[in-house]
């Protein structure tokens, strides 16, 4: 659905949560898998968890996720 048939309230919640997954990508923890933190361990992993919760969602085509992610993380590795 093109976003210009929404109305402007969807349109509004729709760049929010599409604001909501970028900066989640940016602000994830990528190398909190090597982290002897548990704590650290547990945040990253949960984080991980909703962006791959959502990205089917906003990022079908991982293009977003892509221009974000660490080379080893492309396409959601």
């Amino acid at each position: 659905m093109a976003i210009s048939t929404l109305t402007t309230e969807q349109q509004m919640e729709t760049i929010a949560v599409l604001k909501s997954y970028i900066d989640n990508l940016k602000h994830h923890d990528w190398s909190y898998n090597f982290s002897d933190d548990h704590q650290a361990w547990m945040s990253g992993s949960q984080s991980l968890s909703k962006l791959k919760e959502a990205q089917p969602i906003v990022d079908p085509n991982f293009e977003i996720w892509n221009t974000i992610a660490p080379d080893q993380f492309k396409d959601g590795k």
